[in-house]
């Protein structure tokens, strides 16, 4: 037999029981769920360790995709003459699909990306840079080439290169081959006169300028060289004033220089503390320097104020207490009243109060420190300079001339330009042709 409170104790412990086994039940899911989590980790991990040692790092492979763009480069810039003399040019793989470049593939038998892949053509000074980049799986490294700016010969290609030194700037790879491509072009003009130009080779030199609009020109200007064989007497003049002042020699100058060490006053120097009696110290100027620090005249004390030493007891009126005129030593005095002012007004006043008058107007800012401007007697190398002139006479002078003509910056050795020999030459080709 049961009694009331048996049952309210068996249905505590029922509900006690079925809690617990909840609670058992919650936290077994949740160690299922990290550990699937940490499976899936391991899982991801596995993979992209995987994948990481599956990358191919073949030398080989890469020479040869390299080796296979700078071909095809070289074509398209050199031999179908799309390089800039000026500025930097630059293309994608797709660019040289016409140059016969075919698909590149790298180590891992992956394609290389052609749009990313680039190759760049650098005008310098003496020569031509390529540049090869590819944008493959691989870790493909740059790779730079240079092309003689002349002969465009790649100088560091080894044998494998189209670019040998045989095809000049202005060539072009159908007129290598013998083919004239002006065979395929219209000149958009219809006269006779005017069927020997082209519209890639440059005409023959003539003195005859055209003055046609659609014609390309260039000219050079050759002229005659002279030697002068001279017979010549020198004539020097007197030697001036040595002097500081540097003189440059020149054909009609000779300079001659000595060096002498001479005791100089120096540029002018600061300092803190100076020997004042060194003979060798002159003193410029002193600048005295504030300190930060102030101090107090006589009869007041410093104590981050200055302020009178006298102490006085007296009543100071509300307006007196809060002036900041007066250091009060009691705080708030004895207390504070309501008593007659001067002028017979009821004010609040602060009562037997201690204080000291304030008076910071007495405040003198200290001299920390002096500034020496100065000058100091240093020995120093000193070039002295003179000169004297060059007068050159010749008794008999012979010429000789060149029996050729040549521009001015190619005489031979020793010749100058003959004075109004010059010859304008010219020579044209088609600007603009239709196809």
């Amino acid at each position: 037999m049961y009694t009331v409170d048996d049952r309210n104790n068996n249905e505590f412990e029922e509900e006690y029981i079925s809690n617990g086994s909840w609670d058992n039940k919650k936290g077994l899911v949740v160690k299922i769920i990290v550990i699937i989590l940490c499976i899936i980790v391991l899982v991801w991990l596995f993979k992209a360790l995987k994948t990481k040692r599956n990358v191919v790092e073949d030398e080989s492979v890469h020479v040869a995709n390299v080796e296979k763009v700078r071909l095809a480069a070289e074509d398209y810039f050199f031999i179908k003459n799309n390089k800039s003399s000026d500025n930097s040019k630059t293309i994608n793989l797709t660019d040289l699909k016409e140059s016969g470049l075919t698909t590149i593939v790298d180590a891992n038998n992956k394609v290389c990306n052609d749009n990313s892949s680039k190759v760049i053509l650098t005008p310098k000074i003496d020569s031509y840079k390529m540049t090869i980049k590819l944008a493959c799986s691989t870790n493909e490294r740059e790779e730079e080439f240079s092309y003689h700016n002349e002969t465009l010969a790649c100088l560091n290609c080894g044998n494998n290169t189209i670019m040998k030194g045989d095809v000049k700037q202005d060539d072009t790879k159908e007129e290598k081959e013998g083919v004239n491509k002006n065979d395929d072009y219209v000149v958009p003009v219809n006269n006779s006169e005017y069927d020997e130009y082209s519209c890639i080779k440059w005409s023959d030199w003539s003195k005859k300028r055209n003055n046609e609009s659609y014609l390309e020109e260039r000219s050079k200007t050759l002229v005659q060289g002279v030697k002068y064989n001279n017979n010549s007497n020198i004539v020097y003049g007197e030697w001036s004033e040595f002097t500081t002042t540097k003189i440059e020699a020149s054909d009609n100058i000779e300079v001659e220089t000595k060096t002498v060490y001479e005791e100089v006053w120096s540029e002018p120097k600061t300092a803190l503390r100076l020997h004042m009696e060194d003979p060798k110290i002159k003193v410029i100027s002193t600048e005295s320097v504030l300190g930060d620090s102030p101090t107090c005249n006589n009869g007041y004390v410093l104590n981050n104020i200055c302020y009178s030493n006298k102490l006085i007891t007296g009543n100071l009126t509300f307006k007196e207490y809060n002036s900041g005129k007066y250091l009060i030593k009691n705080d708030k005095c004895e207390g504070v009243k309501t008593l007659k002012n001067n002028e017979g007004k009821y004010v609040l006043t602060y009562v037997n109060c201690q204080y000291n008058e304030i008076l910071n107007e007495n405040i003198t800012p200290s001299v920390s420190y002096v500034i020496y401007t100065y000058q100091q007697l240093e020995e120093k190398e000193v070039i002295y300079y003179r000169y004297r002139t060059i007068t050159k006479t010749n008794d008999n002078e012979e010429k000789v001339y060149t029996i050729d003509k040549y521009e001015e910056d190619f005489l031979p050795d020793g010749f100058v330009k003959l004075p109004g020999s010059e010859e304008t030459y010219y020579s044209y080709k088609i600007a603009t042709c239709e196809k």
